[in-house]
C-alpha cells in the first residue's frame, strides 16, 4: 500500500510542476468614442382614457301638443341655422290666435268708447251739467277699458307665440345624430324630436388622476393620435375641469380640437391617452379607435 501511494503523489507533483504555456500577446486597443455630457429637461407623458364629444350638442324638444305632420331631416343630414326641421299641426293654435285677436279688437272698441265718454263728461263738467263724481266714474271706466285692451292684446301675442312653437327650426348649423319621433306621432311639451351636434366644435375628454393635475396646469401641450386615420392632431387648448370625483380621485381634462378635423364623431370608443406629467413642458397623446365619419 505504501509504495503505491508514493508513486501517485509523485505523478501529481510532476504534472503540477510542468512548464506553463506562454501567454498570448495583448492586442492593441482601438480609439474610444467620446461625447459631451449635458443636463436638459425631458418631456414625460401620462396615460389615461379619452372619448370624443361635441362642444355643442343638443336635443330639440316640442313645446306644444299636436300631431307631427312634417319631418324634413333624418340622421346624418346637415342642417343650417334657421332651417325648419319639424312641423307640428298648428290648426288648433291658429284658432286660438284668431279668438284672442277678436277679443283684442272688442276690447279696443270698448276702450275707444270709454275715452269718448270721458271727453264728453269733462265738457259737461265745465258747463256744470254733471257732477265731479260723474267725471271720476268716466275716468275709472276708461282706465278699466284700457287695461282690458292691454290684457287681451298680450293674450293675442302669447297665442301667436304659442303657434310659432309648432314650427321647429335648427338653433345652429350641424348634423342630425338621432331622430326620436316618426311622422304622424303625437308631440307633447318636452318630447324629444331630434338630437344634433356641431361637427366644427369637437373635443376629447380624458380622465386623469388628481395627483397629476398640478403638472397639467403648469402649461401642458397635447396632441391626439387617431389610429383609424393614421395621423396625429395638435389640440388648440387644454382645460382642466376645476373639480374631482371624490370616489375615484380623478379629474376630467378637455382637449379642444381644431375645427378642420375630419373623420371624428362624438362617442368614439375610448383608447389609451398619454398626457404631460412634467412641470417643464409635457405631451398629451390620445389614441382614438373610431371609424371615419361619412
Amino acid at each position: 500500500m505504501k509504495p503505491f501511494a508514493c508513486a501517485l503523489i509523485a505523478a501529481v507533483l510532476v504534472a503540477s510542476c510542468g512548464e506553463a504555456p506562454a501567454p498570448a500577446a495583448p492586442k492593441a486597443a482601438g480609439p474610444l468614442a467620446t461625447g459631451t455630457v449635458e443636463l436638459r429637461d425631458v418631456d414625460l407623458s401620462l396615460s389615461a382614457e379619452a372619448v370624443v364629444e361635441a362642444v355643442r350638442q343638443s336635443t330639440v324638444s316640442a313645446q306644444v301638443s299636436g300631431r307631427i305632420v312634417d319631418i324634413r331631416f333624418d340622421v346624418g343630414d346637415r342642417v343650417q341655422k334657421g332651417d325648419v326641421i319639424v312641423r307640428i299641426d298648428e290648426r288648433a293654435a291658429t284658432q286660438a290666435v284668431a279668438a284672442t285677436e277678436a277679443q283684442a279688437r272688442e276690447a279696443e272698441a270698448a276702450m275707444v268708447n270709454a275715452r269718448a265718454q270721458l271727453e264728453r263728461t269733462r265738457q259737461l263738467l265745465q258747463q256744470r251739467f254733471v257732477s265731479q263724481a260723474a267725471l271720476d266714474k268716466a275716468e275709472a271706466d276708461f282706465k278699466a277699458a284700457e287695461s282690458r285692451f292691454k290684457a287681451t292684446l298680450a293674450g293675442a301675442g302669447a297665442a301667436a307665440t304659442e303657434r310659432s312653437f309648432a314650427t321647429i327650426v335648427a338653433p345652429y348649423s350641424g348634423v342630425v345624430a338621432v331622430r326620436h319621433v316618426q311622422l304622424g306621432e303625437m308631440a307633447s311639451p318636452g318630447k324629444a324630436l331630434l338630437t344634433g351636434f356641431d361637427p366644427a366644435g369637437l373635443r376629447v375628454v380624458a380622465t386623469v388622476a388628481s395627483a397629476r393635475v398640478p403638472a397639467l396646469q403648469a402649461g401642458a401641450k397635447a396632441r391626439i393620435e387617431v389610429p383609424s386615420l393614421g395621423r396625429w392632431v395638435d389640440v388648440r387648448a387644454v382645460t382642466v375641469v376645476p373639480s374631482a370625483d371624490p370616489r375615484t380621485h380623478t379629474t376630467q381634462v378637455r382637449l379642444e380640437l381644431p375645427p378642420d378635423v375630419a373623420g371624428l364623431v362624438p362617442g368614439c370608443s375610448p383608447a389609451p391617452i398619454s398626457s404631460p406629467a412634467a412641470p417643464h413642458g409635457s405631451w398629451c397623446r390620445a389614441r382614438r379607435s373610431c371609424a371615419a365619419a361619412r
